[in-house]
């Protein structure tokens, strides 16, 4: 892609640049704009705007408020959503939205259900942002936020065997059969990529009573699990170790991610022989203490004055020890504590920056389309409108983690995108599970409703703050004009003049393009936004199985393709004031700053 771009500009300068642009360059042109009826609308993958200064400024947020509380209130009353059924009846819901901007919730939804039984279940007198739920396997994400905020990502690489020698003790006679546990990194266990089992006892059935008459085999007293399962004392380290070696692989390591619990426990114990510190005390020391987290608790708080306690089939897993599965599914926290939790990883609060950003990155794809899998993120893309009732759209990641565990479930959603996010919870009496129809529908009906939003706000602040006409000051014809379009993502370059000369007809002809819209590139200091030109292409006329010629494949690749004196031509650098109004555009590569026109 690159050398294409790069022979085709050097060519076309060698061949006498001007007297053949005087001649070609309209010409050009018009082909490009006769046959190129439709064009792309391709992006990089990431932020296309600056975010406004305050999200409540915006029609598109403040039409969002409303619109959320209706449609809770709607899922709640008729008892299903487009997405799936909602109990209003043995469930109690508290969902959040949340943004880096402020400590408050943009919004937030809680709603006790109906049946005396669920009600009798809050041991406070009122259901509020301080009550708290178990987050199942969200634990598993603060497990790893707080071996990031300790340790950094520098042992990653090393494998497990450095710092649990217990696992070097294996010989490894057969793949099928045993696991090379020098193959499984710290960095692989995080990602859900290391190929190790489940668990060695919480999916076992072994203890079932009755299992061997519906047709298992049975089993020796010493084949059966005595330890580790709700309502059996957790196992010690070495009987955690014994089992874990006993087991098959799923896998091989980094070869597909498959979902383990064991996993975290080997972290946690990696982590305790490197530092010699509880990873308890870790927990605290690094997320709890610096975020003044008052209601989260890496173990059940026992006689809590604001809990909500559900068991399920008999079995204590409102206040049941997971033991050495706690960094599994241990955690509990509050409605108002869990969103705080994901505002911290968005604005930086724990991290370093740079380290946030490396965390939010797949570790690995799944075999669909929109999922891939990060440490230990659930990433899902969805397909959000690039402006309000657009068909064209563009692809937003979001890095989530879900948790269940009995009458628990729990799911944390970030938009880095947005720097917004949302914190969802949920409590019900019945089967295990009961509540995660609940809380799937109501998920998806907070993220089509805030996720839009937030890029149509995004959108509003741009077409409100950074469009304009922008002139040299120097006394040469050279001017620049950036609009927010229907249907086109970023800011429209809809003129580009320097000394005289119209750069994007030029542009179209060095590149064999039809203009292009500028893309934020997420980098900003002291008043300077940098952004980047998408220039565009015919859409493809290619068959829609094609593989190489999808569009939009490799935009990423034309980035940053012809430089001039050093300079990108596709770079553009925004300059605004404090209230975040554009004043200047600066065109590096023209070595020109064109200022905003005043009317």
């Amino acid at each position: 892609m690159h050398s294409n771009h790069l022979f085709r500009c050097k060519s076309y300068l060698t061949m006498q640049f001007l007297n053949f642009a005087c001649f070609f360059i309209p010409l050009l042109t018009t082909c490009v704009k006769c046959h190129a009826t439709e064009l792309t609308h391709c992006g990089l993958l990431g932020p296309v705007y600056p975010l406004p200064n305050k999200w409540t400024d915006t029609h598109a947020i403040r039409d969002a408020q409303s619109t959320f509380t209706r449609l809770m209130g709607d899922a709640i009353r008729n008892g299903t959503t487009p997405w799936g059924p909602v109990d209003a009846v043995n469930t109690t819901i508290s969902i959040g939205v949340f943004s880096t901007q402020s400590d408050t919730l943009l919004a937030k939804y809680q709603y006790t259900g109906s049946s005396p039984e669920i009600k009798k279940r809050l041991t406070g007198s009122k259901l509020d942002t301080d009550t708290l739920y178990r987050l199942g396997s969200v634990t598993k994400m603060l497990t790893v936020y707080t071996i990031l905020a300790k340790l950094g990502s520098k042992y990653w690489s090393e494998p497990v065997t450095s710092f649990i020698p217990e696992l070097t003790g294996l010989t490894v006679r057969n793949s099928v059969y045993n696991f090379n546990w020098s193959e499984v990194t710290l960095g692989s266990l995080a990602g859900q990529i290391s190929g190790i089992p489940r668990d060695y006892s919480l999916s076992d059935i072994s203890d079932v009573p009755g299992i061997t008459t519906i047709g298992f085999p049975p089993l020796n007293t010493s084949e059966i699990t005595a330890c580790g399962q709700p309502g059996l004392e957790p196992c010690s380290v070495a009987e955690s170790l014994r089992l874990i070696l006993e087991q098959h692989p799923v896998t091989a390591p980094w070869q597909t991610p498959t979902y383990s619990n064991e996993a975290y426990q080997l972290l946690a114990m990696a982590y305790e022989n490197i530092t010699g510190e509880a990873f308890t005390d870790a927990f605290k020391t690094a997320l709890v203490e610096p975020l003044q987290l008052r209601r989260t608790f890496w173990k059940s708080p026992r006689n809590d004055s604001n809990t909500m306690r559900v068991d399920t089939a008999g079995l204590n897993t409102s206040e049941g020890d997971l033991g050495e599965f706690d960094p599994a599914g241990g955690a509990w926290a509050s409605l108002g504590d869990f969103a705080e939790l994901g505002r911290s990883v968005l604005r930086s609060s724990i991290l370093p920056e740079r380290l946030t950003r490396e965390w939010l990155k797949p570790i690995s794809h799944s075999s669909q389309k929109f999922s891939s899998v990060g440490q230990p993120w659930e990433i899902v893309r969805m397909d959000v409108p690039v402006g309000p009732g657009s068909k064209e759209s563009r692809v937003v990641d979001l890095y989530t983690k879900n948790g269940g565990y009995g009458g628990y479930n729990a799911w944390l959603f970030l938009s880095p995108d947005h720097n917004i996010g949302i914190a969802a919870l949920v409590a019900s009496i019945g089967a295990p599970e009961a509540g995660a129809p609940t809380l799937f529908a109501l998920s998806e009906l907070a993220l089509a409703t805030w996720i839009p939003a937030a890029e149509a706000a995004a959108r509003e602040a741009a077409a409100a703050n950074l469009v304009g006409t922008f002139s040299s000051q120097d006394g040469l014809n050279s001017s620049i004009s950036l609009q927010v379009v229907p249907d086109h993502q970023g800011l429209r370059i809809t003129q580009l003049v320097h000394n005289g000369t119209d750069f994007l007809e030029l542009l179209s002809l060095i590149w064999g393009r039809a203009g292009g819209s500028l893309q934020y590139m997420n980098l900003r200091d002291d008043g300077r936004l940098a952004f980047r030109a998408m220039w565009q292409t015919a859409k493809s006329q290619y068959p829609p199985n094609a593989v190489l010629r999808r569009e939009c494949n490799f935009q990423w690749s034309d980035v940053d393709t012809i430089k001039y004196g050093n300079a990108g031509l596709d770079e553009f650098i925004i300059s605004v004031d404090g209230d975040g109004k554009a004043t200047a555009v600066e065109a590096p590569a023209l070595r020109t700053l064109f200022s905003k026109r005043r009317m």
